[in-house]
């Protein structure tokens, strides 16, 4: 098996190779403390390093998104560029099931003694790397094929069923047009990571005007992974550690946009019609603070979401080569892409400047920098007087005490009932 540093080796050189041919040049819109990189290329490099998880590039045509997945693809899966172009799916009203997954092979007719059903599957269901092109192209119904694919890991047809193995899961989304279609709530949740595809800046598009070569010619000069190299991935990602602050900073940020007063159960996923948009935090003490995540977001977040922050930070530390030290400063800048498509702003407060009703992203990183800073400065003593009384080394009712002046949501609505449930 390949080591950690020979993949991140090759993986650098496939990145080189990329800006070196002049395939993709996109604009270093992702800061990682002092370093910046491009995001859209960044998350699909990461994506490629990860399994069962899925990755959707939003932007206008021409952005390089379905390109570049697929140069990706040629280079992990060791394909022809063609080839593994042919195995994208695209979208339109008249797709087919038959044509994205299979359909029954009718040669079995002609055998009598035949009993079980044969399916011949498409190459798009039988590849590990499948990319969904033009996605809200597709009508409510095939999304909903899509939603069980990512969720299920398999593809079932006329009663037969396969398992194409861990699977890396693109998809491309235009803005919307006039013939595209609402993207389903629940296959967005499935989404892990949604990155906005902007288009070349001034110098990146005066680059590209001097590119002369083909581009199926040039993907064949870009690194290639062999099989063994491409299931090693995950195993490499898997040794990335996160330290205790990130991941304490992790479940703090799902508790800060899910946390409701007034909501179930404190359970802002439980709410169904009355939300913050809808007036339920009138009057609420945390309503208009500016440091309060949970009335300037209408969802909550599930635990699938810790997953993929986990997972993402992990796998861009490791795609970015930062291998050591607090991953701090890698949740600050993949957080936001990982949570911005899944929930719904105040629009009271996207509407104000800088936000201006239209950069949704920006408005949700902002919401978790606030988030992380104050785990960061406040939440460690909190969580420390937490362990203690669980731990036995300081009463409950000291614990409570404590607690209660910290005017924090999580203090009076995670630490302090289990405590009292426990006392």
């Amino acid at each position: 098996m390949e080591s950690s540093e020979e993949l991140l080796s090759k993986i650098a050189s496939l990145m080189d190779a990329l800006e070196e041919l002049r395939l993709h040049l996109g604009v270093k819109d992702l800061s990682i403390g002092s370093r910046r990189f491009n995001a859209q290329l960044i998350f699909c490099l990461a994506n490629a390093c990860l399994r069962n998880r899925a990755v959707l590039l939003y932007g206008g045509m021409g952005a390089n998104k379905t390109t570049l997945v697929n140069l990706l693809g040629s280079a992990f899966m060791n394909m022809s560029f063609d080839d593994v172009e042919n195995l994208m799916v695209s979208g339109h009203p008249e797709q087919t099931e038959e044509k994205i997954i299979g359909f029954i092979d009718p040669r079995q007719w002609m055998q009598p003694s035949e009993t079980e059903i044969r399916v011949l599957w498409t190459p798009w269901a039988r590849s590990r790397w499948k990319l969904i092109n033009e996605i809200n192209r597709f009508p409510a119904g095939k999304q909903n094929l899509f939603l069980e694919i990512i969720k299920k890991r398999k593809l079932t047809y006329a009663g037969q069923v396969l398992v194409p193995g861990d699977t890396c899961y693109f998809a491309t989304m235009n803005p919307e047009f006039s013939s595209t279609y609402p993207v389903d709530e629940a296959l967005m949740d499935r989404i892990s990571a949604c990155v906005p595809a902007v288009q070349p800046d001034l110098l990146a598009g005066l680059n590209l005007a001097e590119r002369t070569e083909d581009l199926r010619d040039l993907a064949e000069q870009l690194p290639r992974f062999s099989a063994d190299e491409f299931d090693a991935l995950p195993h490499a990602v898997d040794a990335v550690k996160l330290d205790p602050l990130a991941e304490l900073c992790i479940v703090s940020l799902i508790r800060d946009f899910t946390l409701c007063e007034r909501a179930p159960c404190f359970d802002k996923t439980q709410l169904s019609g009355r939300n913050p948009s809808h007036g339920l935090c009138s009057g609420c003490h945390y309503y208009n603070n500016p440091e309060v995540c949970c009335w300037q977001i209408d969802e909550g977040l599930s635990d699938r979401v810790r997953q993929d922050l986990r997972a993402f930070t992990k796998a861009v530390s490791f795609v970015c080569g930062i291998n050591s030290g607090s991953r701090i400063e890698v949740l600050r800048a993949v957080a936001p892409y990982i949570i911005w498509h899944r929930v719904t702003p105040n629009r009271s407060m996207l509407e104000r400047p800088p936000y201006y009703g239209a950069r949704r992203l920006e408005y949700i990183s902002d919401l978790v920098q606030k988030s992380i800073d104050r785990t960061v400065n406040e939440r460690g003593e909190m969580n420390m007087i937490f362990s203690r009384a669980i731990e036995g080394e300081i009463s409950f009712d000291k614990a409570i005490k404590e607690l209660s002046d910290y005017d924090d949501p999580i203090a009076r609505l995670d630490y302090i009932p289990v405590l009292e449930r426990m006392a």
